[in-house]
Order: C-alpha cells, then sequence, then structure tokens
C-alpha cells in the first residue's frame, strides 16, 4: 500500500511539474512571440550581411593606390630651345 501512495505522489508531481510548465508557456506566449520574430530578424539580417559581403570580388592590392587621383598640371613645351649663346 505504500508502494501505491509513493507512485501516486511521485506521479501526481511529475503532472503538477507538467502544468506548472504549460502555464508559464501560456502566460508567456507575447514574450515568446516577440522573441521567435527576433530571431527570425537576425536570421534575415544574417542572411542579408552573408550576402553582402561574401559574394563580392576582392579588391585588387593595387586599388587602395587609384582611391583619388592627384591633379595634373598644365605645362607647356618650348617651341624652340634658346641657343646658350643668345640667352647669355
Amino acid at each position: 500500500m505504500l508502494a501505491v501512495l509513493a507512485s501516486l505522489v511521485i506521479a501526481g508531481a511529475g503532472f503538477a511539474a507538467v502544468a506548472s510548465m504549460l502555464l508559464t508557456v501560456r502566460s508567456q506566449k507575447g514574450a515568446l512571440a516577440r522573441l521567435v520574430g527576433e530571431m527570425r530578424s537576425l536570421e534575415q539580417d544574417r542572411v542579408f550581411l552573408v550576402h553582402m559581403t561574401g559574394e563580392a570580388r576582392p579588391a585588387s592590392p593595387l586599388s587602395f593606390a587609384r582611391l583619388r587621383r592627384t591633379p595634373q598640371r598644365a605645362v607647356r613645351r618650348a617651341t624652340a630651345p634658346l641657343p646658350q649663346r643668345a640667352a647669355a
């Protein structure tokens, strides 16, 4: 008789634990829905970032040198070089 009573107590405790878990999940349904939504949003962000960074062509090692063009000065050439005697 004692064994039957002990098994009923253990089964009752198990049932009470399952019932309390279900009640907790039911009362936190809104928070769980927000958590699942945030998890999906983070997954979409992760997929987007992998798409943006993973499929880009590697940059050329010399591409950093072409970031800014230096302005070129217009230099006029002399039409004919002056002879040394005329310059003196």
